[in-house]
């Protein structure tokens, strides 16, 4: 309806992981109504705002690396991967972290604290108060005056472009062409003292359409 409504504007929804049963039960709804989102986007417990409760950006949610994959891997079981697209944000802050995203299973990254670092943001944690000392928060005269627009317009513009090109040549690096190209193997992880694994082994890709009722197991 909002589809429809909104002139066939992508519709999506936005979630931070806790218990994996609920998310599979979304994927059951989905699967059951044939009906699906144009995009599901995946925080990482990590990510936050300084409007937010300390102990709900500080201790609520899964983890980004292991969100994302547990969501890609959860599609995937239930056939539906390629009915939708995967956003995620949590800290996405360089062009290596869009690297192992997208080895994860995102399609694309969403990057908040980077760009807000950029436009000036020193994380006062005043983002609810109206009391912004940079004026990236706020609507008090005194403190917007702090922003100037002609000066961090080209500082996003650089933070942005310098971070796609430096993701751009890690995946030429890796032989790539294509983002599409990148998958689980392409990122290594230490685990412990002189123990190495990738993607693959840390987060195992599972079958297409295995958690469907008469699925491969």
């Amino acid at each position: 309806r909002l589809r429809r409504l909104s002139g066939g504007k992508p519709v999506g929804f936005k979630l931070c992981i806790g218990r994996k049963s609920e998310f599979l039960s979304l994927c059951k709804a989905m699967v059951k109504l044939d009906s699906y989102p144009d995009f599901i986007s995946i925080d990482g417990g990590e990510g936050g705002t300084g409007a937010a409760p300390p102990e709900f950006s500080n201790s609520v949610g899964m983890p980004l690396l292991d969100a994302l994959a547990f969501v890609d891997n959860a599609l995937r079981g239930f056939g539906i991967r390629e009915k939708l697209k995967l956003n995620c944000s949590g800290k996405i802050l360089s062009g290596f972290h869009i690297m192992r995203a997208l080895a994860l299973g995102a399609d694309f990254c969403s990057s908040a604290r980077g760009m807000m670092l950029a436009l000036g943001c020193i994380q006062a944690l005043e983002c609810n108060k109206n009391t912004c000392p940079t004026g990236v928060a706020t609507q008090d005269p005194y403190f917007m005056k702090g922003l100037v627009v002609g000066d961090k317009t080209d500082r996003v513009y650089s933070f942005h472009k310098n971070t796609v090109e430096s993701f751009v040549e890690l995946m030429g690096s890796a032989g790539l062409e294509h983002p599409d190209q990148i998958n689980r193997t392409h990122v290594y992880r230490r685990v412990f003292m002189n123990l190495v694994k990738t993607y693959e082994e840390i987060y195992p890709t599972i079958p297409k359409g295995c958690l469907l009722e008469g699925g491969d197991s």
